[in-house]
C-alpha cells in the first residue's frame, strides 16, 4: 500500500472513516469499497482516502481471481495463558487470606455483637423496671442471664424487680384505701411505705394532703358543732377558715350552711327588740356575706336591698330631706310595715309630715294634704298631729268660684257671676285601692273601687283627671328607690323594654339596658313591682297582647296569661306585689281583673255593662 500522504484528523475521526479501516485491515473488501466511495465524495481530494480506495478496489480484484480467503485472527496463546496463571495465583492469594482474616475476626464479630445484645437487654430491663412494667423488666434480665449466666447487674435487677413489685403491691393498696374515703387507713399504709422507701412515687404529697383534709374534717365538726349549739359567729368563723383553705372542700355543703347562718344573724339585727337600727350596716355586711355564697338567693337579695334602701333613708332622713326620705322610706315600709320594729314607721311619719309641710308653704294643697292624711294612716300609737293637718287642708282643696264677667247692655253693668271650677282629688290618697277608667253612659270618667270591686266611687271627667293619672302610671315605672326606671324604645327594629341606668360621676350618663329583646314580638307598658323583684309588661310574643314578668335584669322571663284571640292590657301591681290589676276583653266587653303575681285565678271585679279600662293600684 502507498504511503499515506498529509493527514487531516477531521475526515479521520469520522466514524465511517474508522469502519473502513477496519474492514480494510479485515480484507472485506466490498464493505471497505462502499465506505470508501461515501467518504471520497464527503471529503474529495483527500489523497489517504483516494489510495485506500485504489488498493481496495485492487485487492478485491485480485482475491476475486485467485479465490483467496477471507483474514482470520492469530491467538497468542503463549500470552494469554501467561495472563490466566497470574489471574489465578492472585484468586488463590486472595481466597487464601480471606480465610484466614475470617478465622481470627468472626470470634471477635461474635463477641462484639454478644456484648451488643447484653447491653441492649441491660438498657430494656432497665428501662422498663423504672416504668414500673415489672413483667417486661423481669423477662429482659432472665434473657441477660441465659447470655451470660453470672452477670451482676442482671441477678440484681431480678432482686430490685422483687423489691419494686411488693412496694408497688402496697402503694396501689393504699391508694385504694385512700379513694375510699379510708384516711385513716390510707395514711398509715403511706407512713409505713415511706419508712421503706422514702420519697417513693407520689407518697408524700399523699401524707400532706390526708392530713389537710383531716385539718379540714376536724374544723367541719367544730362548725357544726357550734352551730348547733347556736354560736353562730364561731360557727362562721370556722367555716371562713375552711373556704380560706380549700375552696373546694365540701363546698357546696360548707357555701349552704354559710349562707343560712350570714342570713339569720343579719335577720335576728332585723328582729331585735327593742329595734337596734344602728346596726344596719352590719345587717347589711350578714347579706352581703350571704350573697357571697349564693349571688342568686332571692331571700338574701330582698334582705340586701331593704336594708340598703332602709339605711340610705335613714341617711336623708337624718339630713330632713323630707321628700327624698319619703321616697325610701315608703318603699321600706310598702314591702315590710315592721322592718326594725316600728321605726321605719316613725321614721316615714315624720318625713311625711316634713314633705307636708313643704308642699303646703309652696300653696301645694294638693300634696300636702295627700303627705298628711299618708301619715295619718299609718298604724301608730299617735298620729293625731297628721290628722288634724289633713283635715286643716280638706277645706282648702272643695271647689272655688272662678268669676266670669259678662257684659250686659245699660249704663250699670251686672255683677259677675261665679262658675264654680272643680278641684281634683289627689289620687295618692286613695291607697290600696284601684283607680280606673270607665265609659259609663251617664258618667264617663275616672272611678276608684276596692280591689273586690265594691265601693265604687266616681272622682270626675277625663279632663279632670288625665294629667294626674299619667303622673300616676310614671311613678310605677320606677324602681321602689327611684333610682332605676323602665320604659318602652326600639331595640333591633321592634320596641322593647329598657332599663334606664342612673347618673354616675365617673361614667356620667350610661345608655340604657334591653331588658326585652323578642325576636318576633314587640314589648310595651312596663311597671315596677314594689318590692322590686319584677318588671310587668304586655307583649306579643304569643300571637297576642298578653302579660308577661321578667327580673331587672333579665334572668328571668315568665308569661303570665296565654290567649288564642282575646288579650290583657294595663298590668299594675298590687302595694303587697302579690297581685296584678289589668284589664281584658276575655269575656266579650273590656273589664278590670285582678289575679295572683303567678297569672292564677283572674277575676273580673267590674262586672258592668260598660267598657272600663286602664286600672292602677294606688301603692
Amino acid at each position: 500500500m502507498a504511503a499515506t500522504l498529509g493527514v487531516n484528523s477531521t475526515e479521520y475521526d469520522d466514524p465511517q472513516f474508522q469502519e473502513a479501516a477496519t474492514h480494510f485491515h479485515m480484507g472485506q473488501w466490498e464493505k471497505a469499497i462502499r465506505l470508501l466511495e461515501t467518504l471520497k465524495t464527503r471529503y474529495p481530494g483527500d489523497a489517504r482516502i483516494v489510495q485506500m480506495l485504489q488498493d481496495a478496489q485492487f485487492k478485491a480484484q485480485l482475491e476475486a481471481k485467485t479465490q483467496v480467503k477471507e483474514k482470520r485472527w492469530i491467538i497468542p496463546w503463549r500470552a494469554v495463558l501467561g495472563r490466566a496463571a497470574v489471574i489465578v495465583i492472585t484468586l488463590v492469594v486472595l481466597v487464601a487470606g480471606f480465610w484466614m482474616i475470617r478465622a481470627q475476626l468472626m470470634p471477635m464479630l461474635a463477641n462484639a455483637q454478644m456484648q451488643r445484645q447484653q447491653v441492649q437487654l441491660l438498657n430494656q430491663a432497665q428501662a422498663a423496671l423504672a416504668a414500673g412494667d415489672f413483667d417486661t423488666a423481669e423477662q429482659r434480665f432472665n434473657a441477660l442471664l441465659a447470655l451470660a449466666p453470672d452477670h451482676a447487674e442482671a441477678t440484681a435487677g431480678l432482686v430490685e424487680v422483687a423489691k419494686q413489685r411488693e412496694l408497688s403491691a402496697l402503694y396501689n393498696e393504699a391508694v385504694a384505701a385512700d379513694n375510699a374515703g379510708r384516711r385513716d387507713l390510707a395514711l398509715s399504709m403511706y407512713s409505713a411505705l415511706q419508712l421503706r422507701a422514702p420519697g417513693y412515687r407520689d407518697i408524700n404529697s399523699r401524707i400532706l394532703k390526708i392530713r389537710h383534709l383531716q385539718d379540714l374534717d376536724a374544723l367541719m365538726e367544730q362548725a357544726l358543732k357550734l352551730h348547733q349549739l347556736g354560736l353562730d359567729a364561731e360557727a362562721t368563723n370556722a367555716l371562713m377558715q375552711i373556704q380560706a383553705m380549700d375552696i373546694n372542700f365540701r363546698r357546696n355543703e360548707v357555701a349552704d350552711l354559710l349562707y343560712s347562718l350570714n342570713l339569720r344573724q343579719g335577720q335576728r339585727i332585723l328582729e331585735k327588740t327593742p329595734p337596734a337600727p344602728a346596726e344596719a350596716p352590719l345587717a347589711r355586711d350578714f347579706f352581703n356575706a350571704a350573697l357571697k355564697q349564693k349571688p342568686n338567693a332571692p331571700e338574701a337579695i330582698t334582705e340586701a336591698r331593704l336594708v340598703a334602701n332602709f339605711m340610705r333613708g335613714k341617711e336623708i332622713f337624718d339630713q330632713q330631706r323630707w321628700l327624698e326620705a319619703v321616697n325610701l322610706l315608703r318603699a321600706v315600709y310598702t314591702e315590710r310595715p315592721n322592718y326594725f320594729g316600728d321605726t321605719t314607721a316613725s321614721m316615714l311619719f315624720v318625713a311625711y309630715i316634713g314633705a307636708g309641710d313643704i308642699y303646703f308653704n309652696n300653696n301645694d294643697l294638693i300634696n300636702a294634704y295627700d303627705m298628711y292624711s299618708q301619715a295619718c294612716q299609718l298604724p301608730l300609737p299617735e298620729t293625731t298631729s297628721a290628722c288634724i293637718k289633713a283635715s286643716t287642708v280638706i277645706p282648702l282643696l272643695t271647689p272655688t268660684p272662678t268669676p266670669t264677667m259678662t257684659p250686659t247692655p245699660g249704663p250699670s253693668p251686672e255683677p259677675p257671676t261665679a262658675t264654680p271650677t272643680a278641684t281634683p282629688l289627689p289620687l295618692q290618697m286613695f291607697r290600696n285601692r284601684i283607680i280606673f277608667k270607665a265609659d259609663n253612659p251617664d258618667q264617663p270618667g275616672y272611678y276608684v273601687m276596692d280591689p273586690d270591686g265594691s265601693n265604687r266611687q266616681y272622682l270626675g271627667s277625663f279632663k279632670l283627671y288625665d294629667k294626674a293619672f299619667e303622673e300616676l302610671r310614671e311613678s310605677e315605672r320606677y324602681s321602689p328607690d327611684k333610682v332605676y326606671r323602665v320604659s318602652t324604645a326600639d331595640v333591633d327594629g321592634r320596641a322593647q323594654i329598657i332599663l334606664h341606668l342612673p347618673y354616675t360621676t365617673q361614667f356620667g350618663n350610661l345608655p340604657p339596658r334591653p331588658v326585652t329583646r323578642f325576636s318576633t314580638a314587640i314589648a310595651y307598658d312596663p311597671v315596677w313591682s314594689p318590692d322590686g323583684a319584677w318588671i310587668a309588661f304586655v307583649t306579643t310574643e304569643h300571637g297576642t297582647d298578653d302579660i308577661w314578668k321578667s327580673r331587672p335584669d333579665s334572668s328571668e322571663q315568665v308569661s303570665l296569661v296565654r290567649n288564642d284571640w282575646e288579650w290583657d292590657k294595663h298590668p299594675s301591681w298590687s302595694p303587697d306585689s302579690k297581685r296584678i290589676a289589668f284589664f281584658s276583653n276575655r269575656e266579650g266587653v273590656l273589664a278590670i281583673y285582678v289575679m295572683d303575681e303567678h297569672g292564677r285565678n283572674p277575676t273580673n271585679i267590674s262586672r258592668v255593662p260598660w267598657p272600663e279600662y286602664d286600672p292602677i293600684w294606688v301603692k
